[in-house]
């Protein structure tokens, strides 16, 4: 279970029949596109206390990855942000070069029972932002980053679109139990997280 699914899951069906249908053409909240990424999460296993070898808690390739696309936006008027995955936006709040992205919902897992379906998950995304130059500084690789911000241009918009090319952060994923009389989640709770490195695409 991970970002991509969650989002999917929250969204109705008949809204996302139409986001498909317009997927080559999309429109994003707000006044302001920062930019689309494609992103590597890859599973950070000392922080995970999951069985990541479950479906119920991660679906990931060979090399303890999975791969998603998302969009940042904001609104300069009213102060608010946003990142988009799949059609689906949900609330993101910016500050200077971060940007954090808080949300929960229901997500059934088998690991809770037969008739459980209240289960949860609370996702929380972290990222920084990089420009172009920042990101030449570290040789575009998240790695390298040592905690601080790296020297180069602070983002911002510039005459051929916003200047951001790396976002680097992490993603948490917490599994909450269901709260009906049938849910006998096993474990009760638990905590996936993943390493996050997106290259912009658009």
């Amino acid at each position: 279970m991970h970002l991509k699914r969650l989002a999917v899951a929250l969204f109705p069906a008949a809204a996302l029949a139409v986001a498909v249908g317009c997927f080559s053409d999309p429109v994003y909240p707000g006044n302001q596109v920062m930019g689309t990424f494609r992103f590597q999460a890859k599973l950070d296993a000392a922080r995970t206390t999951c069985d990541a070898g479950s479906r119920d808690f991660a679906q990931l390739d060979d090399a303890g990855s999975f791969y998603f696309e998302g969009t940042f936006s904001r609104d300069t008027d009213a102060g608010t942000g946003f990142f988009t995955v799949q059609g689906f936006s949900r609330d993101a709040g910016y500050t200077d070069q971060s940007v954090s992205s808080t949300h929960r919902a229901i997500a059934r897992r088998d690991s809770c029972g037969t008739g459980c379906e209240d289960s949860e998950i609370e996702e929380a995304m972290n990222v920084m932002l990089l420009s172009d130059s920042q990101a030449r500084n570290v040789a575009r690789d998240c790695k390298r980053l040592d905690g601080g911000v790296p020297e180069g241009d602070i983002p911002a918009p510039t005459e051929n679109g916003y200047d951001v090319s790396l976002a680097c952060g992490t993603l948490q994923d917490i599994f909450l139990p269901g709260k009906g009389a049938s849910c006998k989640c096993n474990p009760v709770t638990c905590t996936t997280v993943y390493t996050l490195s997106g290259d912009r695409i658009d």
